[in-house]
């Protein structure tokens, strides 16, 4: 007797389990089709669409900038002496019912603590005309730096290309510059773009 009810409260335990297991496969069967159902429903209510177009950027030098030979030269100077990197940005024409923009940062940021000065300077020009200007005082730690914030370009015929100009140069201050020589400046042109109908 004693046996036969070791024998039944195993079998309500067996019981409970397999009822347990049974409910979480029903809700979750329960869930999975209805997550299914609201997905079509909200991709067939949805008006807009998502592109995967994008404009063409081509790097006319290397995408990595590599500077290890740094000398002052004047403001003035900057367009003969200067590291510069240039690269192109092609709106196509399928992308002429959209307005695109552009970023353009550096990553992988590698800078010496000595250069990390007002006089450490970059200007990037489009077609010729300086559309940002700055300095690498307020690097800091980073390994990121926006040199252009996301901009609209104003794209009148298609296809349109631009063409960039990244200059870097340590200015010339009249004073004593011997330490800022030969430091190692280290960074990864990136261009990232968005479109907006």
């Amino acid at each position: 007797m004693y046996k036969k009810c070791g024998d039944i409260v195993e079998f309500k335990k067996l019981l409970l389990v397999l009822g347990i297991a049974m409910t979480i496969t029903v809700l979750v069967m329960f869930g999975v089709t209805y997550g299914w159902y609201e997905y079509s429903t909200a991709q067939a209510a949805a008006k807009g669409k998502t592109i995967n177009e994008v404009p063409t950027v081509i790097f006319t030098s290397d995408v990595n900038i590599y500077v290890n030979r740094i000398m002052p030269i004047y403001d003035d100077d900057r367009y003969t002496y200067g590291e510069k990197n240039t690269f192109t940005v092609t709106v196509g024409d399928n992308l002429k019912d959209y307005d695109t923009g552009i970023e353009i940062s550096l990553t992988n940021l590698k800078i010496a603590d000595e250069l990390k000065i007002a006089d450490y300077k970059y200007e990037l020009l489009q077609d010729g005309v300086v559309v940002s200007s700055g300095n690498f005082s307020n690097v800091g730690m980073s390994t990121n730096m926006t040199i252009m914030p996301m901009k609209i370009l104003n794209t009148v015929s298609f296809p349109q290309t631009y063409t960039y100009e990244l200059y870097i140069w340590l200015s010339e201050n009249g004073a004593n510059q011997n330490n800022l020589m030969n430091k190692v400046f280290n960074a990864k042109l990136n261009v990232n773009s968005a479109i907006k109908k």
